[in-house]
């Protein structure tokens, strides 16, 4: 296994991350999003799974997305929307991976959101992964701020979110499920974040889409549980990747 670290400039930003590569010729690769507050670091042990099974595996940190982001643009200028230019600048410098076929999206909580919109548009992704993915997200701030004026600024969770976001998530179209590829769902039936219901009607509306529920998960999955996911997560990009793996 080998590793690259790399540095896009798009969009007036910066956004970087980190590749593996398997030890074969050609490849299926993943891209991984994470969620609200995270870092590229949360899926570093994924991505050299997938990377020692044959896969290639791509990780890095939402511009903005984090407390921890060190690319210098304020978390009060994140929105979903620069999200997916962040994924999709990304996206581009996987396709560059000597050996790179087929590329997966994988998206855990804000970041499989974030990854279910950038699939509406792009077709050629050859397999979408969500984990407990936040398709509650318009309807939560909906409820919250329904009627009311937006805050310049408000803290959630340890970060500061500003109007931008707000504005955008609460004005979001529904989700129209409209990527045809597989999708695989994970969802905890103990998740307090977002309710499994929604990925119970995700699975129901995609048109190629399992759903597999965790039970005793919450939002942020055990080491057991993790390992599970991975496990599911080769099997998929196995029947899936055309024969490459």
């Amino acid at each position: 296994m080998k590793t690259e670290k790399f540095t896009v400039e798009h969009d007036g930003r910066t956004t970087s991350g980190v590749k593996f590569y398997p030890e074969r010729e050609q490849f299926p690769v993943v891209v991984f999003a994470h969620g609200y507050n995270g870092e590229m670091r949360d899926f570093e042990h994924f991505a050299k799974f997938m990377a020692e099974n044959g896969a290639g595996a791509v990780i890095f940190t939402f511009s903005g997305g984090s407390t921890r982001d060190e690319s210098g643009f304020p978390t009060k200028d994140m929105t979903l929307s620069t999200e997916q230019e962040d994924l999709l600048a990304v996206m581009a410098e996987a396709k560059k991976m000597q050996g790179a076929k087929e590329l997966f999206l994988f998206g855990g909580s804000q970041g499989g959101f974030v990854a279910a919109l950038v699939a509406e548009k792009h077709p050629e992704i050859a397999g979408l992964m969500l984990l407990f993915p936040a398709f509650c997200i318009p309807d939560d701030w909906r409820r919250r701020f329904c009627g009311q004026e937006l805050p310049e600024t408000l803290d959630m969770w340890g970060m500061t979110l500003g109007k931008g976001y707000f504005a955008e998530a609460c004005a979001l179209s529904p989700l129209h499920y409209a990527y045809k590829g597989p999708v695989l769902i994970f969802h905890g039936d103990e998740d307090k974040i977002v309710a499994l219901s929604y990925s119970e009607q995700a699975a129901k509306k995609y048109q190629n889409a399992r759903l597999e529920v965790f039970p005793g998960e919450g939002h942020g999955f055990s080491e057991e549980g993790m390992k599970r996911v991975e496990q599911f997560t080769q099997i998929f990009l196995q029947r899936t990747s055309k024969g490459v793996l």
